[in-house]
């Protein structure tokens, strides 16, 4: 067995995990830098921004903000609500993370919903909620036949130029 072959993917991979690990570091340095950016302009426009700009989940990742309004409407979907207000969402935010994030739920929710489609909105009421889950049922984990059984495609029966011969 040709032992090469392993050992030139082997240097590749190291190469490219090298490559991402570099990645990683500049963009951990982008992220302090946005972080004190942030910072400054809240001290230069008198308003506070929160210190801990990002909230973390259990593991200590650090959460976006799109994934802490996912969080807070799983939690009312779990509770049998039919979904939150951007205020209640702020209030979950604040209480489970312990960030006072003001606006931008509103501003993050709303593109959430109108140009992601990520989450759904019962304009009366003003209620965001997630999308309701689809049931799998067998028929969806089948792929589409490809016609390479030897059947004709329907339509097709003729033939693709639709000759009968």
């Amino acid at each position: 067995m040709d032992t090469n072959l392993i050992d030139k993917r082997r240097s590749e991979i190291e190469a490219e995990m090298k490559d991402l690990n570099e990645r990683l570091t500049a963009l951990k340095l982008e992220m302090g830098e946005l972080d004190i950016a942030a910072r400054v302009i809240g001290r230069l426009s008198g308003t506070e921004i929160s210190k801990q700009v990002r909230g973390e989940d259990r593991s200590g990742t650090a959460l976006t903000v799109r994934q802490m309004i996912k969080a807070a409407l799983r939690e009312a979907r779990q509770r049998g609500l039919p979904g939150m207000r951007p205020n209640n969402i702020r209030a979950f935010v604040k209480k489970t993370y312990g960030l006072d994030i003001g606006q931008q739920i509103n501003t993050t929710a709303s593109r959430m919903w109108r140009d992601l489609r990520e989450i759904e909105k019962d304009e009366p009421s003003g209620l965001f909620y997630l999308p309701k889950e689809k049931p799998v049922d067998d028929a969806s984990l089948e792929t589409p036949s490809t016609g390479s059984d030897g059947n004709p495609e329907p339509g097709h029966e003729g033939g693709r130029g639709g000759d009968a011969t």
